[in-house]
């Protein structure tokens, strides 16, 4: 059987999950892994048998790597996904594609010129709910479309874990951008946020807030990202999509996935979902198959865009054009 030669760079919360998801996909193989974290690197690497690196520069040059995963902080995207890109290595690039418009340009231009293939880690496109979501629009089963809600919560305590480097649309709010776009079907021409300031930030970042998206086809959408769950919350998050038709609506609702748990200690709803784990295969099997990926450079170009027209918006109290070149 043909394998993927995968290198692993950023080993943190999202990095480990790919590395988990990766085991059980067949046509990979884990050769290599990369982090500064020297006890988390030892440790990782130890454990899948990989080569460690703590330059992610080296682990490119590692012999026979075919691809590679980053998983870094979104401001190191750009160095890491230009040099594997030179060096002629497939990038799979954990969301948002780039914190700039300019270093997500530049690393698509990167991956293009040098032939090699790019997918931005947009995990909803290959989640079962949202599939089904979108197979429904796209089959007309609701009829024309006229609205698209979009909940995404998460725990308070998700600003202080990541030391609020970003706000929670950069960090959640680019997942329900892109999925509203990719269910809709259409581009995106305007956005108007607010975020809420009646509760201290002890960083200067947006962390509640409600965005209307016109889309060119004449839907409308809108979007509450957060991070103010309790951090006791049974599911740890509350993700939810409601759409409606002329001929019908649609329901979705993430925070509950079929299964409750409740014992002396309190109440668990645990996820099922196997998102990541299919985008991984996603991946793996479009390289090793040479077919187009689901989520391009230019799907996530698109969203940082809407993002940064969104975080305009709020500074200017204001509705902001989502350019299209």
């Amino acid at each position: 059987m043909e394998k993927l030669n995968i290198g692993i760079i950023g080993l943190g919360a999202i990095g480990q999950k790919h590395c988990d998801a990766l085991k059980e996909i067949n046509r990979a193989n884990i050769v290599a892994v990369a982090d500064v974290d020297e006890s988390v690197l030892t440790k990782t690497a130890n454990q899948l048998n990989a080569t460690p690196y703590a330059d992610f520069k080296k682990l490119i040059d590692h012999p026979g790597l075919d691809a590679v995963i980053v998983a870094m902080p979104d401001h190191m995207h750009r160095e890491a996904c230009v040099s594997a890109a030179e060096a002629g290595k497939h990038i799979l690039v954990e969301k948002p594609l780039a914190t700039t418009l300019d270093d997500g340009k530049a690393i698509i231009a990167a991956t293009e010129k040098n032939n090699v293939q790019l997918m931005v880690g947009f995990s909803l496109r290959f989640s079962l709910h949202y599939q089904k979501a979108r197979d429904a629009v796209k089959e007309g089963k609701l009829g024309d479309l006229v609205s698209i809600f979009a909940r995404r919560l998460n725990v308070i305590t998700q600003s202080e874990r990541i030391n609020g480097r970003c706000g929670v649309l950069t960090f959640l709010g680019v997942h329900d951008f892109d999925a509203m776009r990719w269910i809709v079907g259409s581009e995106p021409v305007s956005i108007y946020s607010e975020s809420s300031t009646s509760v201290p930030s002890p960083y200067p970042i947006e962390n509640e807030t409600f965005s209307i998206i016109r889309f060119e086809n004449g839907v409308i959408g809108c979007a509450h990202i957060g991070w103010y769950l309790p951090a006791q919350h049974p599911a740890g998050r509350d993700f939810k999509l409601d759409i409606t038709g002329n001929k019908g609506c649609l329901n979705l609702d993430q925070m509950r996935q079929g299964i409750e748990i409740y014992t002396q200690n309190g109440a668990k709803f645990p996820s099922v979902s196997t998102g990541l784990l299919d985008e991984d295969s996603t991946f793996v099997n479009c390289i090793l198959d040479n077919k187009p990926m689901p989520a391009t450079g230019k799907d996530g170009l698109i969203a940082l865009k809407m993002v940064q027209a969104a975080l305009e918006s709020i500074k200017t109290h204001q509705p902001v054009k989502i350019e299209s070149n």
